[in-house]
């Protein structure tokens, strides 16, 4: 598999990728997740469509990822809101830099 995971909707199940074993894999994992939490096994015809579509679920997914994973982060390490910080979260869970944006957005919504 030349991708880090997948939703293999028909079968419910997630995929990842053997060589995420090897380093923090949090965020894939949290991603797939995603797709399963918002129900997108019922959308495959439309994933499959065109290009806005399909990154339109992917975005919903990379929300959800990054909300399970600051969860987790903000109990792991018992922080406040005034004390988060995109890069540091950002560089723990190696979550890529295009999604500065969303995390920045979920930490400022974080209740």
């Amino acid at each position: 598999m030349n991708r880090s995971g997948m939703y293999y909707s028909e079968e419910k199940t997630i995929f990842i990728n053997n060589k995420l074993l090897e380093k923090n894999s949090d965020f894939e994992i949290s991603h797939e997740l995603g797709h399963c939490i918002k129900k997108h096994n019922k959308l495959t015809d439309y994933y499959n469509i065109n290009e806005y579509s399909r990154n339109k679920l992917e975005y919903e997914a990379n929300q959800i990822a990054i909300q399970i994973l600051l969860t987790i982060w903000i109990n792991e390490y018992d922080l406040q809101k005034e004390q988060l910080n995109a890069v540091k979260f950002m560089e723990y869970y190696q979550i890529p830099s295009r999604l500065e944006f969303c995390v920045k957005e979920t930490m400022l919504n974080y209740q």
